[in-house]
């Protein structure tokens, strides 16, 4: 039935997910007071602060940034083939992980953060076989130095950069000196455009500190621990199952997919810096367990038991939004 549904993209599939977007984020969710989080930059506050006044336009924000990295995550999958055909899970997958707790339904400088950081990842997978990567490798330093300009915490997944030229054998020393002019970027950019608008930035910089703060104590009531203990079990068996089939993947693939699990590990970093309450810092993670999940679908013929179990978890996910 879902299953069946999503394994293939339709217009209809898109349409659902776009509904169950608005509904949630722009919706019965949405949060205009921004509580859960300790952390606020200058960048934030210049570039977007202004739409955290007008609650109607925050709210079709926060429902076109998350639609957006949806989409953008399908797109991800099917264009740098890290599964064989275009499917929606990726969407529906990265949909249902970001809305795990309405705590973290509003605008906040991680959820715009994490755009910047799939465009980073797009641009790093696509350097897999390319002779003359040198605007690709610049990009992607660019896009995850720009995401943590935005979003201080998210510095730790700057190495990714690195890390992903290494996987596909990107170590021309012409694009190690490229990929560090593009995490220089936008800090030389933002350095100068705030000295000729002459801005203070003096507090800014010491905003990395908090990231070193004692993290805000957050009571989980009983609709968080279900709703972790559940999809807790789905990111253990979908990553053991990844794990397990790795080598029977294409090149392409397996090479995507180790950078994905290394995602994974830098997330854990940043889990454990980020002085921000958990429902925050589980957004990011979004991204590399919906391409997991996506696999562990995909290639599951347990049709009845895939259909029950993402029921169930549909169910504990609409209860912790509208009974907690």
């Amino acid at each position: 039935m879902i299953v069946n549904l999503f394994r293939h993209t339709q217009v209809f599939t898109i349409f659902t997910v776009m509904m169950v977007c608005a509904i949630v984020w722009m919706g019965i969710s949405f949060h205009p007071i921004q509580s859960s989080t300790n952390t606020h930059t200058l960048f934030f506050d210049f570039a977007f602060g202004w739409l955290t006044s007008h609650l109607y336009l925050e709210r079709i924000s926060v429902g076109l940034i998350v639609f957006s990295q949806c989409i953008s995550m399908n797109r991800i999958m099917a264009k740098q083939k890290i599964i064989s055909i275009n499917s929606s899970f990726p969407a529906l997958f990265y949909l249902i992980l970001i809305s795990l707790s309405p705590e973290a339904i509003y605008l906040s400088p991680n959820l715009i953060a994490i755009s910047f950081i799939q465009l980073a990842i797009n641009k790093i997978l696509s350097t897999y076989l390319q002779k003359e990567a040198y605007n690709l490798v610049f990009e992607g330093a660019f896009f995850l130095s720009l995401s943590a300009l935005i979003y201080p915490p998210f510095f730790v997944f700057i190495p990714l950069c690195w890390i992903g030229m290494s996987i596909f054998s990107q170590i021309e020393w012409r694009h190690w000196v490229l990929s560090s002019l593009g995490v220089l970027c936008p800090w030389f950019l933002f350095y100068t455009t705030t000295t000729y608008l002459k801005i203070n930035t003096g507090n800014y910089f010491n905003e990395f500190e908090s990231i070193f703060v004692e993290n805000i104590v957050t009571a989980l009531n009983i609709g968080d621990l279900i709703v972790l203990l559940a999809f807790g079990i789905l990111t253990l068996i979908s990553v053991a199952e990844l794990i397990i089939s790795l080598r029977q993947k294409n090149i392409k693939a397996r090479k995507s997919y180790v950078l994905l699990l290394w995602i994974l590990l830098t997330g854990l970093v940043y889990f454990y810096l980020s002085p921000d309450a958990y429902h925050i810092k589980l957004l990011i993670f979004a991204m590399p367990l919906s391409a997991i999940t996506t696999n562990y679908y995909y290639y599951n013929n347990k049709i009845k038991w895939l259909n029950a179990f993402t029921i169930v978890l549909i169910g504990i996910l609409i209860t912790n939004h509208l009974a907690f």
